[in-house]
């Protein structure tokens, strides 16, 4: 029982985190596509250290480098992953803290839609009550207050490019994360670290690509690692672990601990963005719109399926 609490706290821990992190490193002119590469270094660097202490090289050469057709189809959530972590940076420096956090909730939508789609899974009316309540709260939390704050340091045009990226973001994690899903319901008998290493590696290659089609007059103006502060080191550190993170919550925890971590994390981020960035209002919509976040992650993560026979 207790592993089931350390998940859920590091879970937490790492969601928020991360967040204050990245609004913290917002005004460093980092490269994006640098940021992105050095995390699926260390993703790739970490998955390879497991496999071979667990599974031994004969494995990771089978399975990695002479299966190289299936590696190549793992390529395709990596680009999508790639593209994703750019868009959530790009959002997470155009927006405050609650809004990102809650609007990023989109992606159980998205998640569900391509689950129909790609996996031929059913869903109940209550989840899909809780998506449209998940689409209310939303509307409400992007609610423009009459007043607005002459303090409010992010501008309209800001606000409209976050909302795009995590707008875009939440549609290549719902087709990415699904398309993922089912490449591990087929491994034929690997392990979640062998295909963790496939996604890490097709990832770095797709970041890598990226960087020298997009960063080069950057690169040979400022250097590969201009502005990297403590900061920026600790959100690598943050987006590498936080993607494995999630995998060993599923297999130690369960989706309602899940759940529950979520929305602790949506609660904590809205009150950072309050008290602490001053970004950002507590409004009676903005109020009602968290709840109702909250509120439609829990009833769908809770409400079973629906079942095939009905």
């Amino acid at each position: 029982m207790s592993i089931k609490y350390v998940c859920l706290f590091v879970l937490v821990l790492q969601t928020v985190s991360n967040v204050l992190l990245v609004r913290r490193a917002r005004h460093l002119s980092i490269s994006i596509p640098v940021l992105v590469l050095c995390q699926e270094f260390l993703k790739l660097f970490t998955c390879i250290i497991i496999v071979l202490y667990n599974e031994g090289l004969e494995q990771l050469k089978r399975h990695v480098i002479k299966d190289w057709f299936t590696t190549l189809k793992v390529g395709v959530p990596a680009l999508l992953y790639v593209i994703q972590n750019q868009l959530l940076f790009t959002s997470l420096a155009n927006l405050d803290p609650a809004t990102y956090q809650i609007t990023y909730q989109l992606k159980i939508l998205t998640t569900a839609v391509f689950s129909i789609v790609l996996l031929n899974r059913s869903i109940s009316k209550t989840q899909w009550f809780s998506l449209l309540v998940l689409t209310c709260g939303v509307i409400l939390v992007q609610w423009k207050d009459s007043t607005p704050r002459d303090t409010d340091s992010l501008s309209d045009s800001n606000r409209v490019t976050g909302l795009l990226c995590i707008l875009f973001a939440c549609l290549t994690s719902g087709f990415a994360g699904v398309f993922f899903e089912m490449m591990l319901k087929n491994t034929g008998g690997q392990s979640i670290w062998i295909r963790n290493t496939q996604l890490a590696l097709c990832s770095c290659v797709v970041a890598f690509t990226n960087l020298l089609l997009t960063e080069q007059t950057f690169i040979a103006t400022n250097g590969l690692f201009h502005d990297f502060q403590p900061v920026v080191y600790a959100i690598i550190l943050s987006q590498a672990y936080g993607g494995l993170l999630i995998g060993m919550v599923v297999k130690y925890a369960d989706n309602i601990l899940k759940v529950f971590a979520t929305s602790i994390s949506i609660i904590l981020s809205s009150l950072i963005g309050i008290f602490y960035f001053k970004e950002l209002t507590f409004t009676a919509s903005f109020g009602l719109g968290l709840a109702l976040v909250v509120t439609s992650t829990v009833l769908y993560s809770t409400s079973p399926a629906k079942k095939k026979a009905e």
